[in-house]
């Protein structure tokens, strides 16, 4: 089941919160929200298969078990680090196997796997490092692992800006209305946005061998338009995971800070898929010594950072030529400081290209056809600059790629913004900010469901991951 389905929106989510509201109500009763919530979950799992379920289970037990472990061993530092190392280890082993035993036979991974993991990760080494103590609950710690808002695509999550909520969170009709409305405008750009744009990349841009008759012009736009896909699809589902937090009290952290606006590729990950970005910092790169231990030992702890990050999302060559990509860039600009001096629009035109030639890499998996696709874009493929087919296929949607291409600014964003500092100051009446969130809400989901239904289904692109 996936945020973006008709069983999800009209059935599942409308029953949890008549259920949630049941037992939520005042006075608060914080353990049978909890226990609705673990069941909700369980349930919403349970749809991708009763291993995947079973799996969820063994994880979490070897995350909780080991905040418990490392805690034992305080007073002892050499079995504490080994402690320590080994549920790493066990954890680390259980995703490896899983995500790359797909290679040499049927198996395949339980969805969500690289994000839950990646948080019971974090909360093991949170509580070797004494920032948070070891959770006693049970159910309580599989809130953080299972929470169906952020279990299959994150955000990944680290326990101690969860804790206080699971335990005591706010429920009321202003926090829903909040949820509602994020959880409508990410349902409107995943489905509206997201997907249409995707059936132009994949016009454009196919990954097989078919590429070789796509014109350079083509191949370009297809490009940009994946690009544009995989950010709306992606923080679409952000949006969701954070609204539907909202609805029940959650605040969780934004994933997406309008990466596409950036003006350097490290302005670009500081802002695209944020937890992850801080997670191989926090939890890889700054142990390995960061940049603390001279430029030779920076260099080699980046390159381990960008290697793992290509190797976590697959194993195939492009995601590591992919990881590779970015960290050639990230040096040039650790080392060159002509780019800084640069105007502000070269420097970001300079950093959509390099972006867009690294989704290039990271949509074609199969090496012949990432070749072929580098060829195409520079017309060696022989098939000309353009042609009928592309010329129809931008005209016939340019109205709706410049709205795909505002939506990935954060022009939306500032007027909302500014119309809830006229509510602070007085200026702007309350009503008509609720009012417009409302009317906005309602018809994204109007919208966005007539959408689901009469066109097939497209899944989340990092659910493969």
């Amino acid at each position: 089941m996936l945020f973006s389905s008709l069983i999800f929106v009209l059935l599942f989510l409308p029953i949890f919160i008549f259920a949630y509201h049941a037992v939520a109500r005042n006075p608060y009763n914080i353990k049978g929200a909890n226990i609705v919530l673990v069941l909700a979950s369980l349930i919403f799992y349970l749809f991708g298969g009763a291993f995947g379920v079973l799996m969820l289970f063994i994880a979490t037990i070897v995350g909780w078990s080991g905040g418990f472990l490392v805690d034992m061993t305080r007073n002892k530092p050499g079995a504490r680090k080994a402690v320590f190392a080994f549920m790493v280890f066990l954890l680390v082993g259980m995703l490896g196997f899983f995500k790359y035993a797909g290679f040499f036979s049927n198996i395949v991974m339980p969805v969500g796997m690289s994000f839950y993991i990646f948080k019971l990760i974090s909360y093991v080494a949170d509580c070797y490092n004494e920032k948070t103590e070891p959770e006693e609950s049970f159910v309580a710690f599989l809130i953080y692992t299972a929470c169906f808002h952020h279990v299959m695509q994150g955000p990944i999550i680290r326990y101690p800006d969860v804790r206080e909520s699971i335990y005591n969170r706010t429920y009321s009709i202003a926090n829903m209305s909040k949820g509602i409305y994020r959880f409508s405008l990410g349902l409107f750009k995943k489905t509206v946005l997201a997907d249409h744009m995707g059936e132009i990349s994949d016009i454009l841009l196919p990954v097989n061998d078919t590429i070789t008759s796509v014109p350079a012009l083509g191949v370009w736009m297809g490009m940009f338009a994946y690009s544009m896909q995989l950010y709306l699809d992606f923080s679409a589902y952000s949006d969701m995971a954070i609204g539907l937090g909202q609805m029940i009290g959650f605040d969780y952290p934004e994933n997406f800070n309008y990466p596409y606006i950036s003006k350097s590729v490290k302005e670009f990950w500081n802002r695209w898929h944020i937890s992850l970005s801080t997670f191989f910092k926090d939890y890889v790169y700054i142990p390995l010594g960061g940049n603390r231990k001279g430029e030779g030992r920076r260099n080699f702890n980046l390159l381990v950072v960008w290697l793992l990050t290509g190797i976590w999302h697959g194993a195939t060559v492009n995601f590591v030529l992919w990881g590779v990509f970015y960290f050639v860039f990230i040096e040039i600009e650790n080392y060159s400081q002509g780019i800084q001096r640069l105007p502000g629009l070269i420097k970001h035109l300079y950093t959509i290209l390099v972006f867009s030639i690294g989704w290039l890499i990271f949509k074609c998996t199969d090496a012949g056809v990432l070749g072929k696709a580098f060829l195409g874009l520079f017309g060696i493929n022989k098939n000309g600059f353009t042609n009928a087919a592309v010329r129809l296929t931008l005209s016939n949607n340019l109205f709706f790629i410049i709205v795909c291409v505002l939506a990935c600014t954060p022009l939306y964003h500032a007027i909302d913004k500014k119309l809830a500092a006229g509510v602070k100051k007085n200026t702007v009446p309350a009503g008509v900010l609720f009012g417009l969130r409302t009317i906005i809400s309602f018809a994204a989901l109007i919208v966005a469901i007539y959408v689901m239904a009469g066109s097939s289904f497209r899944p989340f692109l990092y659910n493969q991951f």
